[in-house]
């Protein structure tokens, strides 16, 4: 019964990834799609910065992680513990390879951004079948784990409407922070960048 529950966790994972692309494209338009009302600024994406474009896959895999559990029924403290050390490595992997990208001057909706998004995906699959594969004693991490879920969920609800001010939470459009009004101008921002450059 184990080995069948193990094998289909292989393929939901394997469905996992494509469920998280093609959520991460509703999510990633759902703050225009919304006109800017509050379900946009909690699941979507409010602007073009590294941490709004991560979200977009996060939530998509913490989602397909509870249906994952629901469905197969694996051990349950072992595979939360697999799931949410793949969740903190998949959010490190998008948060810290977006950051670098950024720094070397690519855009969130550039093909790099993409390719950093399947690896990260692909990475954070693996790690979570190999983990709960693993003879190692993960339900004795279970209560650490389960804080570290809630840690993540007040960060991803946190960081939208109170944004550090650092390069990670900056829109490659606008330069702001945060949440950018619906209404803003942003072929003025464009303007004036052109002039800083001429000036």
């Amino acid at each position: 019964m184990t080995r069948i529950r193990t094998q289909y966790m292989t393929e939901m994972e394997m469905g996992g990834i494509l469920f998280c692309f093609l959520c991460s494209f509703l999510t990633g338009n759902l703050y225009q799609l919304c006109g800017g009302h509050l379900i946009g600024v909690l699941f979507g994406a409010v602007n073009n910065s590294p941490w709004e474009r991560a979200k977009t896959l996060l939530l998509p895999y913490l989602v397909w992680g509870l249906l994952e559990l629901l469905s197969i029924q694996p051990s349950m403290k072992r595979y939360t513990v697999a799931k949410t050390v793949s969740l903190w490595l998949l959010l490190g992997m998008l948060c810290g390879g977006g950051l670098l990208l950024r720094l070397c001057g690519f855009s969130a909706d550039s093909v790099p951004f993409t390719a950093l998004s399947l690896f990260s995906m692909l990475t954070a699959s693996a790690a979570a079948l190999l983990l709960y594969r693993s003879p190692l004693p993960l339900r004795n991490w279970f209560a650490v784990c389960v804080f570290l879920l809630f840690l993540f969920l007040s960060l991803y609800f946190s960081f939208t409407p109170f944004p550090p001010q650092n390069l990670l939470f900056q829109d490659s459009d606008t330069g702001l922070f945060g949440i950018v009004p619906i209404y803003y101008d942003k072929g003025a921002s464009f303007l004036d960048a052109i002039a800083q450059i001429n000036s």
